[in-house]
């Protein structure tokens, strides 16, 4: 069966508009006119190829259909792109000049990133899954969450310290943030290498809290540009036994009571001001560290010497507390018995007293590390060889002079 034969001119028609093909010959071969009129003028285009005329046709109709003079007049390559662009838009309903200039605004704000990598950062960083979350709202939710997990008050109150300096920076939402504005954070920072590092391990601890809770993105990295410090070792400083019965025999006797549980138990301070005498009277023998009152947030025993209980026997008992004073005035205490005894006063040296005395005294690394709240690690690398089994020995006999009317708490004796 033979194909129908086209006729000339083929009309194609959309609505009311028609366009017209029609086929010519030429010495080189036969040619093709889409032909149509906008605005009595008439426009002619040549194919070599029927299906592109016919092509051709149809798109010329659909545009003069829509109204679209300008598309129409396009030629080759221009009228391509165009149906591209128009096509590339359509689903966003935004005319293509407003697309355009949008598209030039960006380019010229991202200094040559393109656009598309621009938008896939926002979209990972800003959008999908990321909730609004002011930074100070998310120290605030941090805080509550570790107070709820029982973490210990000193801890507590590090953190109220170093994350309220960062949510004083920044009153904005966390995905605000980019690493510049934390590295500059912490180039202002006036802090010694170990605080600055402290600091640093806070804040990490914060930002993996938000984003965990979906405040910030998983891939943004705000410590990028932020880098730990070399810490510098500094030798540990302790007291020797003459200048121990200097401190004591200088200070009141309240403050002289603080001094001795130090200096004999390695309690720090914050733990001494934390100190209530239950804490001291509940276990014979024993003073016990509550976790809530620990560095650690671990509980503890400590043993009382025979020497020590010698010195808790003549405290006075003013209330609930061993101290009853403020912070401020415990440390004043301290300095002033030390300038009354006219030594230099050496910053947590009776903690680091008693440990490095208290291992000379029993070659316990791992008991000691019970005692003090601390690591057998930071004991091998702090406190060893610092002082001789005799130096102990005078160190834990330093006792007050006793009225015949005392009567000395129970303690452990000094191979306990």
């Amino acid at each position: 069966m033979k194909a129908k034969r086209q006729r000339f001119p083929i009309v194609v028609k959309r609505g009311s508009c028609a366009v017209k093909i029609y086929r010519d010959r030429k010495p080189t071969g036969t040619y093709y006119r889409v032909a149509y009129h906008i605005g009595g003028k008439r426009h002619r285009l040549h194919h070599y190829d029927l299906e592109k005329a016919i092509a051709e046709a149809e798109a010329k109709a659909a545009q003069l259909s829509r109204g679209d003079i300008d598309a129409v007049q396009l030629t080759g390559r221009d009228r391509l792109v165009y149906g591209r662009a128009l096509e590339a838009i359509r689903e966003h309903a935004l005319p293509l000049d407003a697309a355009a200039l949008e598209y030039s605004e960006a380019r010229k704000l991202l200094d040559g990133v393109p656009l598309v990598d621009a938008a896939r950062f926002y979209s990972r960083h800003h959008g999908r899954g990321i909730k609004d979350k002011s930074v100070a709202d998310a120290v605030e939710a941090m805080i509550a969450a570790k107070a709820a997990k029982g973490v210990s008050q000193v801890y507590l109150a590090d953190l109220r310290y170093r994350l309220g300096v960062f949510k004083e920076a920044f009153h904005c939402d966390l995905s605000a943030l980019a690493p510049d504005d934390v590295s500059v954070f912490f180039e202002h920072l006036r802090l010694s290498p170990r605080s600055y590092n402290n600091f640093l391990g806070t804040l990490r601890t914060f930002l993996t809290f938000a984003q965990n809770h979906g405040w910030l993105s998983k891939e943004t990295d705000l410590l990028a540009r932020v880098e730990k410090r070399s810490e510098k070792s500094t030798p540990v400083e302790i007291f020797t036994p003459l200048e121990l019965t200097a401190l004591l025999k200088n200070a009141s006797v309240e403050t002289a009571t603080c001094l001795a549980l130090a200096a004999f138990t390695g309690l720090r301070a914050e733990e001494i001001l934390r100190l209530d005498w239950a804490d001291v009277e509940k276990r014979p023998g024993f003073i016990e560290v509550a976790a809530h009152k620990a560095k650690t947030a671990t509980r503890r025993i400590v043993p009382i010497s025979d020497t020590l209980a010698r010195w808790l026997a003549i405290a006075p008992r003013n209330g609930a507390r061993v101290w009853q004073h403020s912070k401020a005035w415990f440390f004043e205490a301290m300095r002033n018995a030390a300038s009354e005894a006219k030594i230099k006063w050496k910053q947590n040296a009776l903690r680091h007293s008693f440990i490095s005395y208290r291992l000379a005294e029993i070659q316990d690394v791992n008991r000691v590390a019970l005692e003090a709240g601390t690591s057998p690690q930071m004991i091998f690398r702090h406190y060893r060889e610092l002082a001789t089994p005799e130096q102990a020995r005078t160190w834990f006999s330093i006792a007050p002079v006793q009225a015949r009317n005392v009567v000395a708490m129970r303690g452990i004796s000094a191979g306990r």
